[in-house]
């Protein structure tokens, strides 16, 4: 790992996309749902359709996805919950208490008898009501941690589908030209065996082989047509799809990838300011004094038959106040408050470290997948470029009637496999650095 990390894992990526285009052959093109590759990202059929890039499809994905919005609703009902929960907020109300009265008017059902009254209230300090406050912040942060996981993890299902579907279009079209090749053989061998030169045994293993590559095309056929309707419900997409090539940047990552990761990682910020919100809490629960401090305003217009009860009556009545409540004993419930949020404390800390020990082990894995698959790489360039060679000196050799007559087509299928390995590992190469920018925060982009 200490020469990946000297020559930067984005330029090791670029080598290894380098590596497996040798002669054109796995040149990254735009691939289409016929298979065909465009350079210039056209489609073949019309030249203008435009190409779905992985970040295109990640974002697709994530619009689409139902569980992130059933995620994102029940983040909305828990700040609307914490918005019903909040105390501290001023009310106004108007009410009419239409009463009569033989002697002095007094309190009916807490008001007394006026034509109309306009009060308005707040509550100033209450440390249980700030507790449970900080108590609905906390619960709100604990939805986002959960969204952000969701994204992360459709984010990886939308890059591990994409690298596949991308690699299962070539690979179909590889499965073809072997079954073409085995198709040669058995024809050779079908003419040698009417002039006597070969077996009936010979002619049936040329037959197994154009049955078992047939077999093997109508499985990457079907991989294609799965995976392809996978990735269209996945993110939401109705027409064909149309893959763009792959270009990773040749500029090395800035920082190293797991201080990157844990000081960027979503869901770490939000535990942490859970535990913060739920220790702020967990605070007010220990102090000494907590009285409970509202302010009132309150205007009313009375009747006027109270004047003979009065030597200076009004019928404006404006009435401000503040009331001061000291509570001396609640049964124990403010330390059950405090026991409940010093527990929640305790595990979102452990959730924490769990996060953290995920991350770890998600960069390490992102980064030996990626080190791994650029040693692929290299060798699958090298088993491509002899395959190139051999269909060449045996194409040579059969135009000089030198040579067996099978010659080409077992060259052919030698090419086929050795493109069929490296596309395979063009596939977690690219699925490697996908999930590794996951890690790292930056797929998909907030």
């Amino acid at each position: 790992m200490s020469n990946l990390r000297v020559m930067g894992l984005a330029s090791l990526l670029a080598l290894g996309m380098a590596a497996l285009q040798p002669g054109g052959r796995l040149e990254a093109g735009v691939i289409s749902e016929t298979g065909s590759t465009s350079e210039n990202g056209a489609s073949p059929e019309t030249g203008t359709a435009a190409a779905l890039t992985l970040e295109e499809a990640v974002n697709q994905a994530l619009v689409h996805s139902t569980e992130l919005r059933a995620l994102e609703a029940g983040r909305d009902e828990a700040m609307a919950d914490a918005e019903l929960a909040n105390a501290f907020r001023p009310g106004v109300s108007v009410s009419t208490t239409p009463g009569y009265a033989t002697g002095l008017p007094i309190a009916v059902l807490g008001s007394v008898p006026a034509i109309g009254t306009i009060e308005a209230h707040r509550l100033l300090y209450d440390s249980s009501a700030r507790a449970s406050a900080l108590a609905a912040s906390a619960r709100i942060d604990a939805a986002k941690e959960q969204i952000e996981a969701r994204r992360r993890e459709t984010a990886r299902n939308v890059a591990e589908l994409y690298a596949r579907y991308a690699a299962d279009q070539m690979l179909a079209d590889i499965a073809k030209r072997r079954v073409a090749a085995f198709e040669t053989i058995l024809a050779h061998s079908e003419a040698l065996r009417k002039e006597g030169r070969v077996r009936d045994l010979d002619v049936d293993r040329a037959s197994l082989d154009v049955a078992t590559g047939q077999r093997h095309a109508a499985q990457a056929a079907a991989r294609l047509e799965l995976d392809g309707l996978r990735l269209r419900r996945l993110i939401g997409w109705d027409g064909p799809l149309h893959l763009a090539p792959e270009t990773p940047s040749t500029d090395p990552p800035k920082g190293d990838d797991l201080a990157v990761a844990q000081t960027d990682d979503p869901q770490l910020l939000h535990l942490t300011t859970q535990i913060e919100q739920l220790q702020q809490a967990n605070a007010l629960q220990h102090s000494s004094f907590q009285p409970t401090i509202a302010a009132q305003v309150q205007y009313s217009r009375l009747f006027d038959r109270y004047r003979r009860f009065y030597l200076n009556f009004k019928p404006d009545d404006l009435s401000l106040g503040i009331t001061i409540d000291i509570p001396l004993w609640n049964e124990g419930r403010r330390a059950s408050t405090a026991a409940k949020f010093a527990a929640g404390v305790q595990q979102i800390k452990a959730q924490r470290e769990g996060r953290r020990s995920e991350i770890e082990i998600n960069v390490r894995e992102a980064e030996s997948e990626v080190a791994e698959a650029m040693a692929d790489a290299d060798l699958a360039s090298r088993t491509i470029a002899l395959g190139e060679e051999g269909l060449r000196v045996a194409k040579v050799t059969a135009e000089e009637g030198r040579g067996e007559a099978n010659d080409v087509p077992l060259a052919e299928i030698a090419l086929a496999d050795a493109e069929e390995g490296g596309l395979n590992t063009r596939a977690r190469l690219s699925s490697a650095r996908s999930r590794l920018l996951i890690v790292r925060g930056e797929l998909p982009r907030r």
